[in-house]
């Protein structure tokens, strides 16, 4: 028994030692073979290979400045990460503008030029000639009955809109929708879908009206947070698409079945800035006026007091003391300082942390506790009574599309149902007297700027590109004052003060 014991245990000793050797025959002969690879390879290669990255990388960044002289921006500031190039975009982006018969441009109540991108509904009228733009003026409950009327005059001029509010219930599926049969505005709860019904059945005209057999499919694009995906989750009555008031958060193009006649495409939010030098003072406005309107993340902005600026320069002072408790300030510095110093945002030896009081500024701004809204250019702030003629000059300047626009009303039925779905999601909006004598106002500036058609086949295929992240958030109910802003045109003669 002894014996037998003993010749278990050698056996076992062989066994480790047989295994032992093999494993240092596999190091050998891997460490053999990285010495050939490094011996094969010259100083020359090595330099080659460094040369041909280099040529890679500049051809990357010059990706970021593209030949038409407009950049997506689709940097870290705005999803979150330092690798994306407009091919990334391109490649989500162009699969609706390919895919979809009839494209919604969603737009922010709130700041609809701002939110909108003529250069790419130019790129979709030369996609082909059967595309169709119909434009979405989601978040009507956060803007005065009357601008959103306003609105509707000016941007119909160009193309169909809509006005609409998705829904903003928590629940997974039978999100609820205001009937067009309502008769008061007491009647829609704050959660509710306004003017869903009125989308669809236009849709369903159109697919009627074009003697369509098979299935219209419609593509939701715009700006990150416009609403794009609750738009279709209000449209589809359930929470088919993620949506978070960060941008980023949808990342790829989703696709959804609305009914056996009618597919939805989601598209990651777009952003386009236009052809200033980067690090000049057009290019940190232009950067300011994007982080107001939500596209960029706040804790990855390197610079937040620039964009405060903007805001302080447009509130009225009494508004942010009142609102943030603190003293009297004479400059956006002096206001961040005493902002600091109450919120308790100090450094090392009591020093104000100005950067993170701008960051609570700014969170607060895109969470809507700071609201606002634009007007239509040429509508004054101090009259907010209707279109100057400067106003309808402009709204005009869209003429040469009255044509197409004639004939896609007929396409879709609008004129049978434009006076049921227009009283229908003004009802929930806000009146005149109880919203817009408090909120901040800023005539409302079109963003023009070129954009070149023709995309790289190179740059299309790229299997290797990141994704862009880019969207959308619900819409924002606040319960907090609303404070008055200056239009642009005056903010130079004023000053700070509102």
């Amino acid at each position: 028994m002894k014996d037998k014991v003993l010749n278990q245990i050698e056996e076992h000793r062989a066994q480790l030692k047989e295994e032992k050797e093999r494993q240092r025959d596999a190091r050998k002969s891997l460490h053999d073979k990285n010495r050939n690879i490094s011996a094969v390879t010259s100083i020359a290669d090595l330099a080659r290979d460094a040369q041909s990255r280099d040529a890679q990388y500049e051809d990357d960044m010059s990706d970021s400045d593209s030949d038409s002289g407009v950049r997506a921006t689709v940097d870290g500031a705005v999803v979150g990460r330092r690798d994306n190039s407009k091919r990334a975009y391109y490649k989500e982006f162009q699969k609706v503008v390919q895919n979809a018969d009839v494209i919604l441009e969603v737009l922010d109540a709130r700041d609809p030029l701002g939110t909108r991108a003529p250069q790419i509904e130019r790129m979709i009228m030369d996609a082909g000639a059967n595309k169709r733009i119909i434009l979405i003026l989601n978040k009507i409950d956060l803007v005065p009955r009357d601008v959103v009327e306003k609105w509707l005059k000016y941007l119909r001029h160009e193309f169909p809109t809509l006005a609409f509010k998705a829904s903003t219930q928590e629940q997974r599926s039978n999100l609820g929708q205001a009937s067009s049969s309502s008769k008061k505005a007491a009647t829609l709860t704050t959660s509710e879908c306004v003017g869903a019904e009125s989308l669809i059945q236009l849709l369903k005209n159109y697919s009627r009206n074009q003697k369509i057999k098979t299935s219209i499919t419609v593509g939701a694009i715009g700006f990150p947070n416009v609403g794009k995906s609750s738009l279709i989750n209000s449209l589809k009555r359930s929470r088919v698409c993620g949506v978070g008031s960060t941008p980023g958060f949808t990342k790829f193009v989703q696709q959804i079945h609305l009914d056996k006649n009618l597919k939805l495409l989601d598209c990651p939010g777009i952003v386009f800035n236009g052809p200033v030098k980067a690090g000049t003072k057009l290019d940190e406005t232009a950067m300011a006026e994007m982080m107001l309107r939500n596209c960029i993340k706040v804790e990855l902005l390197d610079d937040p007091v620039t964009p405060v600026d903007l805001i302080v320069q447009r509130c009225k002072p009494q508004a942010l003391q009142a609102m943030y408790n603190v003293p009297a300030f004479m400059t956006t510095r002096d206001f961040l300082v005493r902002l600091a110093i109450q919120r308790g945002q100090l450094k090392r030896g009591g020093i104000a942390d100005v950067e993170a009081a701008a960051r609570i500024v700014l969170s607060d701004w895109n969470k809507g506790k700071i609201p606002y809204y634009t007007l239509p250019p040429g509508m004054t702030a101090k009259t907010n009574s209707g279109m100057t003629a400067a106003g309808d000059a402009a709204a005009a300047h869209g003429a040469e599309r009255a044509v197409v626009v004639s004939e896609w009303a007929k396409e879709f039925d609008i004129g049978a149902l434009l006076g049921d779905i227009d009283s229908t999601a003004l009802e929930g909006a806000k009146t005149d007297n109880a919203f817009s004598r408090r909120a901040v106002v800023m005539e409302g500036r079109t963003i023009t700027q070129d954009i070149n058609m023709e995309m790289d086949a190179a740059d299309m295929s790229s299997e290797d590109d990141e994704e862009l992240m880019s969207e959308d958030d619900e819409a924002v109910h606040s319960a907090h004052g609303y404070h008055r802003h200056r239009p642009a045109s005056h903010q130079e003669d004023q000053g700070s003060g509102a």
